[in-house]
């Protein structure tokens, strides 16, 4: 260990000695003198005994003992770069033992209380725990200021569950144990016996457990918008893994108190009961939240399509990608299925089938999805991704979570094994960030993460469609086992199309219609409604070769010059 040498300390003392005296003491300055003094000193009586003065100014500017004084400009000085100041850094910065410095935790632990510091949890080395200097905190020292922790009295209903989010998001960062936050929670209650939630949960009689569990399901609820909240979200605010269990392990077996009265029961409708995820239940919604704005139905990240509420519909495809469409349609029939998936068993191989559609827009992958749900008599589970990414952070992964879990539901309570569809989801299969410093970034990678984690055990039907497929992860294409790509329909292709739609087209117009316009499937389709929205308005006669034409030209964004069709 480097030392501070006898003349480098010999000449702090003699700056200190001109310091004493100097009546433009300031915070920044006193914290500079005690950290420069005490490196090092082996926490040595006749350097603690000249730094006294310093000690004063800060304790009494700040409201605290001289040792919190001392113990806080050590840390200040010690975190400015980020770090994580533990009892080991502590003992080094001073070179003395550890359990010296372990004198000082209650003196540390009463800064914590009074938010001058924030205590964290460590990623790596041997301490369990440390230290930072809070922004606010940090903010009034080079204002030479006293430090004033920010008021607990919300303006209103949002704002106190805004409050007592950063109070939860403290705890899930295990940046404060599950001690401190109830007694911050309760502070909370206390300074906020008008707000009408706070009144009516107080009502409930509940133990202390119970309302931070009910808080935090009406603060998602609130400020999410989701009524949908994961064990997981519930078991973060308990540090103790058997207070956890204790608490969260009821509510999954269905005879929590929360449940027993009435105010929480399991999320999800029919087939998607799922015992991970809970809910406010309306009687509960009605006596705590009455005069917020909350989702008007259920409103969960997925929807379900019924089998037999599908369409069939005849799709055009090149050869190889209609091949392939039949093949897949084949091996998910009931009869085949099985087999394939006792077999694959039986080798020790993985059980579940993830396909991927990619292409251009409009090419007819979420049609083939439907034709094959339709033909193999599949429900299929549709996951909405802009449902998924809340703005909230730490919730899109719960979302995501959820997702599998309600699938895995839903397959247990289906004679046969639904679609889980990921439509449009280039927002989960992109490439991840090598080293994402952004919150939207961090939460795409955890968001894929966890994608690719349940992909690795997953035994059911996955099919996801991307338009993007030249950003598609490494990762994820390696997961898929059936891969089909889409192409733009060819002219052959889309002269049957046309004719599909508008069978009164002659051979040769449909030729030149599919001649002249490079369309794919989708925009066809969009024609096609237009002409039918014009023979309603105006009758069968309104639709002629020159508005079929306008039509095209409407569809291109680019404007062309296009040859004249007229019907043959």
């Amino acid at each position: 260990m480097r030392r501070t040498n006898k003349r480098d300390k010999d000449e702090d003392m003699k700056s200190l000695e001109k310091l004493m005296y100097d009546e433009k003491k300031s915070m920044l300055t006193s914290i500079e003198t005690v950290q420069r003094v005490m490196k090092d000193s082996e926490l040595k009586p006749e350097f603690i005994e000249a730094i006294k003065e310093f000690l004063f100014y800060i304790s009494d500017l700040q409201g605290i003992t001289p040792t919190q004084a001392f113990l806080l400009s050590i840390i200040v000085e010690e975190s400015l770069d980020g770090n994580v100041v533990t009892i080991s850094r502590l003992a080094r910065f001073l070179d003395c033992s550890k359990v010296r410095v372990m004198q000082f935790n209650e003196d540390i632990d009463d800064l914590v209380k009074r938010k001058f510091l924030r205590r964290t949890k460590k990623k790596y080395g041997n301490d369990g725990v440390g230290y930072v200097v809070s922004g606010d905190a940090i903010t009034a020292i080079k204002k030479d200021c006293c430090f004033v922790p920010k008021s607990l009295t919300a303006k209103d209903g949002i704002h106190f569950f805004q409050l007592f989010f950063d109070l939860a998001h403290q705890r899930k960062e295990e940046e404060i144990d599950t001690e401190l936050l109830v007694e911050e929670f309760e502070q909370l209650l206390e300074a906020n016996g008008n707000i009408q939630f706070v009144k009516r949960l107080e009502r409930l009689n509940l133990p202390v457990n119970s309302k931070l569990m009910v808080t935090q399901m009406a603060r998602h609820l609130v400020l999410s918008q989701n009524e949908q909240i994961s064990a997981d979200s519930l078991g973060y605010l308990f540090d103790n893994r058997h207070e956890a269990y204790n608490e969260v392990h009821p509510m999954m077996e269905g005879n929590h108190l929360l449940m027993k009265r009435n105010i929480v029961e399991f999320a999800g409708k029919e087939e998607f009961l799922n015992r991970s995820m809970f809910k406010l239940t309306e009687n509960a919604r009605e006596k705590l939240l009455k005069g917020f704005s909350l989702p008007k139905d259920s409103e969960t990240t997925v929807s379900t399509i019924k089998a037999d509420g599908i369409v069939e519909k005849r799709l055009f495809f090149n050869d190889e990608v209609g091949r392939q469409i039949t093949d897949l349609s084949e091996l998910l029939s009931v009869e085949k299925l099985t087999a394939i998936q006792t077999r694959l068993k039986e080798h020790g191989r993985r059980t579940g089938f993830a396909c991927l559609f990619y292409g251009a827009p409009g090419t007819g992958k979420t049609e083939s999805v439907l034709q094959i749900a339709h033909k193999t008599g599949r429900d299929i589970m549709q996951v909405d991704m802009s449902e998924i990414k809340s703005k909230w952070v730490g919730e899109s992964e719960q979302n995501i979570k959820a997702v599998f879990d309600n699938y895995r539901s839903l397959c247990k309570a289906c004679d046969r094994t639904p679609i889980l569809l990921f439509n449009e989801a280039d927002a989960i299969l992109g490439t991840r960030m090598g080293k994402a410093l952004h919150s939207v970034d961090k939460m795409n990678n955890a968001i894929q993460n966890i994608v690719l984690q349940e992909m690795e055990t997953f035994d059911g039907i996955m099919i996801a469609t991307t338009n993007l497929e030249q950003s598609l992860d490494g990762a994820f294409e390696r997961r898929f086992l059936y891969k089909v790509r889409f192409e733009r329909p060819d002219v052959e292709q889309r002269k049957k199309i046309w004719q599909s739609m508008l069978p009164t087209l002659s051979d040769d117009t449909a030729l030149q219609l599919a001649t002249s316009y490079d369309f794919s499937g989708g925009q066809i389709e969009n024609i096609v409604r237009k002409c039918d929205v014009e023979s309603i308005l105006y009758g069968e006669s309104s639709v002629d070769a020159a508005k079929i034409q306008r039509f095209c030209q409407d569809e291109t964004i680019l404007k062309k010059d296009f040859p004249r069709i007229g019907f043959y």
